[in-house]
C-alpha cells in the first residue's frame, strides 16, 4: 500500500534523470568566448562553405531552436555529422548525443559510445564524462563501473562539474568505491559553486541529511531553490518536498503539488510520480484518481519504477482505472525488476492471493522475505503473517514475533495490532495484556482500524487497562463506522446485550447486517440468530438458515451448532436428525461447549444416533468441565440416576448446584429435589421452596408445579391451595 506523503525519490536511470549534463556548458574550446550574435543566414552560408566551427555552431542552434533558428533534430544531426567529419571535436560530441537521445536520428548507444570514445581521446571533458555515463550503465559498452570511475574522475581533474558531481556520486552511493559521504560532498561542493544544478540538489540534499557535512536545512534549502532558479526540474521537485512535508519551510501542500507540477511539464519522472501521488491521495489538490493514473503513466512509460508500482496499485485496485490483475502484475515486475522493494511485497501479495498470476504461496513467501530483508514494513508484516498463519511456510509464531517486531519498531499500524494479538493471546511470546494494550493503543493512535477494534475489546474485557464499557463502544463505534466488520459485529452485540447503551435490537441488527454483508461469519450468526428469534427484525426461519450456513461454511463454530439446531427441530430447513447430530459432532470437536451438550443430549435420548448413555456422559462432561450449564444439569442427572456413570447422589447435587450457581433454572429445580427428598445433600424443604420459587419465577414449568404442589402439600410452607 502507498505511504501517506511522497518522499525523497530513489535513484532513476542516469541517461534519463541523474546525469544532468547541461549542454549549454559544453561548448568547444572555441566556444569558451562570449557566443557571437551571427544571423543564422550568414552562419548558414559559411557552414555550407565548408567552414567546420559554422557548421557546429549551425548544428546546435538547430538542437536548441536558438540564434533564429526552428528546434529541427534532423538538421541538427546533419550540421554536427559534416562538423564531425571535418574533425570538429565538440560536433563529435554532440552527434553522439543526437544517437543516444534520439535526435533526428534513431538510437544507436553503440554509435554514441565510439563518437564519445573519439572525442574523450581528445581530451574532451563532456565526451570523457558522457562516455563515463556509458560504462557506468552500460550502454553501447560493456558496463564497466571501474571505468566509469575513471572517466569521471578524469573529468573532474579537468574541473568539469559533471564530472565532479557523477564522481561525488559514486561515492554517496558506494559505486565503485567504499561509500564515503564526505568525500561525496567535497566533489558535490565543487560542482555547486560552478552553478551546476544537479549538484547543487544533491549537496542540498547532503546538507538537509548531515551527510558528509554539518546538518543545515537552510543551506540546503538555498541550494535546492539556486537549482530551481536554473529552470532544473530535479530543484523544483526537491523543493517540492520540503514543501510537503514542511522541512525548513512552513508546509504548504499546494505550493508542493505547483512545483511537481512545474517539472512533471518538463518531463521529470519522478516530479509526475509525486504529482500523481497528489492527486491519488488527495494532497495539496483534490484527491482526482484519473488524474493520478495520467500522471503514473507518463512516469511509468518512461520506467520510473516508484511509478509502475503505484500504477500497479491503481490496476490492483480499480483505482482511477478499471480494474485489471494482469496489468498490475506486470507493472509489480516492471517496478521488482529495477529493484523496487515496495513492488516485491505487492508482487507477492498478488501470489499469495492468485490475483493475475497462478496461486504461489511459497512464491509469496519469498517474495515477502527479499523485500522484508531490505527493510519494507509491509513485507515484514506480511512474513511475519505467513509464519503467524502457515501460509507457504510451516507455521511458527516466534517467526511471526520477530518479523511483527521489526515492523513494529517502524510504527508500521498493522504490525502493531498484530504483534499486540501475539501478546495478548501468548503466541510465540510470553503472554503480556499490559504490553498488548500499548500495542494496540499505538495502532489506534495510527488510525489502524483494526487496532482500534482490538483496542475497544481490552477496555470492554479490563485486560491491560480498567475496564470501560463506555470507552470499548466509542472505539467499536469509530472503527464500525469506518467499515470494518469485526467493530460493527462488536457494536451490534453491545446493542443486542444492553452492554453501555440501551438494549436495542433494531439497531443491533443493523450493525449486525453490515458485518454480514462483508462475510463475517459471527456476524452472519448473529444476525442469523436475530431472524430466527424475531428480534429487532421479522422473524425469518429460512433466513436464518441461510445465515447460519454461510457462517457455517465460513467455519464459524457457533453456527455450525446453530445449523444443526435447525436441522435436529425441521426449522427453516426439511428436518434431518442425523445431519444435526453431523454438524453437533463437528462443532463439539472444535470445542464448542454447546455443541458438546447438544451431541451428548443426542446420545442421551437416541435423537439422530442409537442411545448412547457412555457417550452422552462422556460429551456432558466435557461440556460441564468448562462450566456450561446445561451440561451440568444433565451431569447431575446422570448422576442421580446412574446414566453412563456410576450413580451418587452427592455428585448429582454437586453438579445441579455449580449449574444453579450460573442460574439455570432446570438445574435449579432439580437441587430443589434434592433437598426436598435429602438426595445428597441434607434435606432441607424450605431451602426447597426457596430453590423451586427462584426456578418458577424464571417460568420453569416444573419448578413451577413443584412449588405449588409444596402449597399443596404443606412441604416446607403452610398449606395454602389458592398459591398452590
Amino acid at each position: 500500500m502507498a505511504d501517506e506523503q511522497n518522499r525523497s525519490y530513489e535513484s532513476f536511470d542516469q541517461d534519463s534523470m541523474m546525469i544532468y549534463i547541461d549542454p549549454k556548458l559544453m561548448s568547444s574550446l572555441n566556444d569558451m568566448a562570449e557566443k557571437k550574435q551571427e544571423d543564422l543566414k550568414a552562419l548558414e552560408a559559411s557552414a555550407e562553405e565548408g567552414d567546420l566551427d559554422a557548421q557546429y555552431r549551425l548544428g546546435r542552434s538547430y538542437y536548441y531552436g536558438e540564434d533564429g533558428a526552428p528546434k529541427d533534430g534532423e538538421k541538427a544531426f546533419e550540421w554536427f555529422g559534416r562538423a564531425a567529419e571535418g574533425g570538429s571535436i565538440a560536433a563529435q560530441y554532440y552527434l553522439g548525443l543526437c544517437y543516444s537521445r534520439e535526435v533526428g536520428t534513431d538510437k544507436d548507444m553503440v554509435r554514441a559510445a565510439e563518437l564519445f570514445t573519439a572525442a574523450a581521446e581528445e581530451g574532451y571533458p563532456p565526451a570523457i564524462t558522457e562516455l563515463g555515463l556509458c560504462y557506468e550503465l552500460g550502454h553501447g559498452v560493456e558496463m564497466d563501473k571501474g571505468r566509469a570511475a575513471e572517466l569521471y574522475q578524469e573529468g573532474a581533474d579537468q574541473d568539469y562539474a559533471p564530472a565532479q558531481c557523477n564522481l561525488g556520486y559514486f561515492y554517496y552511493q558506494g559505486i565503485w568505491f567504499e561509500e564515503n559521504n564526505e568525500a561525496a560532498a567535497e566533489l558535490f561542493a565543487k560542482a555547486a559553486q560552478q552553478g551546476y544544478p544537479r549538484a547543487q540538489v544533491l549537496m542540498g540534499e547532503c546538507f538537509e541529511n548531515g551527510y558528509g557535512v554539518e546538518k543545515d536545512i537552510d543551506k540546503a534549502l538555498e541550494l535546492y531553490r539556486a537549482a530551481y532558479d536554473q529552470g532544473y526540474p530535479d530543484g523544483a521537485c526537491t523543493l517540492g518536498l520540503c514543501y510537503e512535508s514542511g522541512t525548513g519551510v512552513e508546509e504548504d501542500k499546494a505550493r508542493a503539488a505547483e512545483l511537481y507540477r512545474e517539472a512533471a511539464d518538463q518531463g521529470f519522472p519522478p516530479a509526475m510520480c509525486n504529482l500523481g501521488f497528489c492527486y491519488y491521495i488527495g494532497i495539496g489538490v483534490e484527491e482526482d484518481p484519473a488524474r493520478a493514473v495520467e500522471w503514473f503513466e507518463k512516469a511509468a512509460e518512461r520506467e520510473y519504477p516508484r511509478a509502475m508500482f503505484l500504477l500497479g496499485e491503481c490496476y490492483d485496485r480499480g483505482c482511477g482505472v478499471e480494474q485489471n490483475y494482469d496489468r498490475a502484475v506486470r507493472l509489480y515486475q516492471g517496478a521488482a525488476d529495477k529493484e523496487y522493494v515496495s513492488a516485491w511485497c505487492s508482487l507477492g501479495l498478488c501470489y499469495e492471493l492468485g490475483q493475475g498470476v497462478e496461486e504461489d504461496k511459497a512464491r509469496a513467501v519469498e517474495l515477502y522475505r527479499q523485500a522484508a530483508e531490505k527493510g519494507d514494513t509491509r513485507a515484514q508484516c506480511n512474513l511475519g503473517f505467513c509464519y503467524y498463519q502457515g501460509i507457504g511456510v510451516e507455521e511458527d509464531n516466534a517467526q511471526a514475533v520477530e518479523w511483527f517486531s521489526k515492523a513494529a519498531e517502524e510504527g508500521y499500524p498493522r504490525a502493531l495490532m498484530l504483534l499486540g494479538e501475539c501478546y495478548d493471546r501468548g503466541y510465540g511470546v510470553e503472554r503480556d495484556v499490559d504490553k498488548a494494550f500499548q500495542l494496540y493503543q499505538q495502532s489506534s493512535d495510527k488510525g489502524h482500524v483494526p487496532g482500534m477494534c482490538a483496542l475497544g475489546l481490552c477496555y470492554e474485557l479490563g485486560q491491560g487497562v480498567e475496564e470501560d464499557k463506555d470507552k470499548a463502544r466509542e472505539l467499536y463505534l469509530k472503527a464500525a463506522e469506518r467499515g470494518y466488520p469485526r467493530a460493527q459485529c462488536n457494536l451490534g452485540f453491545f446493542y443486542y446485550q444492553g452492554i453501555s447503551v440501551k438494549e436495542d435490537d433494531a439497531e443491533a441488527v443493523k450493525w449486525f447486517a453490515r458485518a454480514a454483508e462483508q462475510d463475517y461469519p459471527r456476524a452472519q450468526q448473529l444476525l442469523g440468530e436475530c431472524y430466527e428469534n424475531g428480534y429487532g427484525v421479522e422473524k425469518d426461519q429460512k433466513r436464518a438458515v441461510e445465515l447460519y450456513r454461510k457462517s457455517h461454511e465460513a467455519g464459524y463454530v457457533p453456527a455450525t451448532c446453530a445449523l444443526g439446531v435447525c436441522y435436529e427441530y425441521g426449522d427453516g430447513v426439511e428436518e434431518d436428525k442425523a445431519r444435526a447430530v453431523e454438524l453437533y459432532r463437528q462443532a463439539a470437536e472444535q470445542g464448542l461447549v454447546r455443541a458438546q451438550c447438544n451431541l451428548g443430549y443426542c446420545y442421551y435420548r437416541g435423537i439422530g444416533v442409537e442411545e448412547n448413555n457412555d457417550e452422552a456422559v462422556r460429551w456432558f462432561s466435557r461440556a460441564a468441565e468448562r462450566g456450561y450449564p446445561r451440561a451440568m444439569s444433565l451431569m447431575g442427572e446422570c448422576c442421580e440416576n446412574g446414566y453412563g456413570i456410576q450413580r451418587d447422589d452427592a455428585k448429582a447435587a454437586e453438579w445441579y448446584r455449580r449449574a444453579a450457581d450460573e442460574g439455570y433454572p432446570p438445574a435449579i429445580c432439580s437441587l430443589g429435589l434434592c433437598y426436598e427428598l435429602g438426595a445428597g445433600v441434607e434435606m432441607d424443604k424450605k431451602r426447597a421452596v426457596e430453590l423451586y420459587r427462584q426456578a418458577a419465577r424464571q417460568g420453569h414449568a416444573r419448578a413451577q408445579c413443584n412449588l405449588g404442589y409444596c402449597y399443596y402439600q404443606g412441604i416446607g410452607v403452610e398449606v395454602d391451595d389458592a398459591q398452590a
